[in-house]
């Protein structure tokens, strides 16, 4: 197959360096400087942070927003099937020749930062993503831009926005520890950056305490209002399969509605409706589910909506990066007999080491296997089977085992 400029332009991409400055977002506001600011020129923005339910709340907010005749951007992280999906107007991923675009402005504005700083500035992979985001968005003539962080908040790429926004929460767990503090007071202090100055913050339903204390507090300091999106749940149907889908539901409806109070119900049931996240408790096949479940957290919410939609015994089939806080949920899942656990070996982008062995000493022997293919094939035919991890593996899986998008 013939390699296009695009693909010339996203192997660039990924060879620019996985870790920025840590905490400095100065590369990317000098790459925005050189593209004339286009984060300057958005509409309308919801900015979505959490451990877990960032994307699929993203996802409904877009979709309820293109029911509402609105002209929609959305950045989500990662990619399940098609690099383009990282930037979607009005559900679709970028078009080719506007990303394209994008990322050669991208490069040209990288090549005069390196220049004029003579080296000491290298914007990384996910800050030049970033800028490309923002310029395609400027570029593009939204109504509303939806945009996902990659990581914590306060010090993530995304976190650049001048004015105020929809500052989403969806939830508060341990994860990314060395990136974001050992606490949960700590990780809630790096997501509560995201809150601007006049703005809004919608705090999903399920968070702790201590989360929701220091958010509150960090509102009231900028003067933002306070939308909780407990008072949502329950009143629509969940817009994406899956028990814990409720909350992110409740989540997406209290956030578009904050950022477009005039919305109806029929648009928001309409959008909830048509809402398709891959990966996201999806049948993929009869009988074989996929779920990017991929931390403590993530994990037992996918447990909980297993039992309440599978009858019978299942087999769970996780790859994980060797950083995530599951050992605990591992114990819950071998002590129910209506689970049987089997492992993948998994790494992760940039080489990131995949959960292996070593890092369940103490738990009992577990069946290992180096892809996930053989794994499937030594269950039986009938056998209920659910795909969980990093979402890098749920790519994988379901790159090879559907076509579909």
């Amino acid at each position: 197959m013939a390699v296009t400029a695009l693909d010339q332009a996203i192997r660039w991409l990924h060879q620019r360096p996985k870790r920025g400055q840590r905490d400095s977002l100065a590369p990317l506001e000098a790459l925005l400087e050189q593209l004339g600011q286009p984060e300057r020129r958005l509409p309308k923005v919801i900015h979505i942070t959490g451990t877990n339910g960032k994307g699929s709340t993203a996802t409904m907010i877009a979709a309820m927003a293109q029911a509402a005749g609105l002209r929609t951007g959305l950045f989500i992280s990662p990619y399940v099937v098609d690099f383009r999906e990282r930037i979607q107007i009005d559900g679709q991923p970028l078009p080719a020749a506007d990303l394209l675009a994008a990322l050669t402005a991208v490069q040209a504005a990288v090549q005069e930062v390196e220049r004029t700083s003579a080296g000491a500035t290298r914007p990384a992979e996910f800050e030049v993503l970033t800028a490309a985001m923002y310029d395609a968005f400027a570029r593009a003539d939204l109504d509303l831009a939806i945009i996902e962080v990659g990581i914590g908040g306060l010090y993530d790429s995304t976190n650049v926005l001048p004015g105020p926004s929809t500052a989403v929460v969806t939830s508060i767990a341990l994860d990314h520890q060395a990136l974001l503090g050992r606490d949960l007071a700590a990780i809630t202090r790096q997501k509560a950056g995201i809150i601007k100055a006049g703005g809004q913050l919608v705090l999903g339903p399920d968070l702790p305490a201590v989360a929701e204390r220091i958010l509150v507090e960090r509102a009231q300091e900028k003067g933002a209002m306070v939308v909780a999106a407990k008072d949502y749940l329950q009143r629509y149907p969940a817009g994406l399969p899956g028990h814990y889908q409720q909350a992110n539901t409740a989540t997406a409806v209290a956030a578009f509605r904050t950022a477009w109070p005039a919305v109806s119900d029929s648009v928001i049931k309409a959008g909830l409706a048509a809402a398709h996240f891959p990966g996201r408790f999806e049948q993929i096949k009869p009988g074989i589910y996929l779920d990017g479940a991929h931390n403590a957290a993530g994990l037992t919410a996918l447990l909980t909506t297993i039992k309440a939609a599978i009858h019978g015994p299942v087999t769970l089939i996780l790859a994980s990066l060797a950083d995530k806080n599951i050992k605990k949920v591992f114990r819950q899942i071998i002590a129910d007999p209506s689970f049987t656990l089997v492992l993948v070996r998994f790494t992760g982008p940039d080489q990131r080491p995949g959960l292996g062995p070593t890092d369940l000493a103490g738990l009992a022997d577990l069946p290992w296997y180096d892809d996930f293919q053989a794994a499937l094939a030594d269950q039986a035919p009938d056998q209920t089977v659910v795909l969980a991890g990093s979402l890098y593996f749920v790519s994988e899986v379901r790159s090879a085992l559907c076509k579909k998008s």
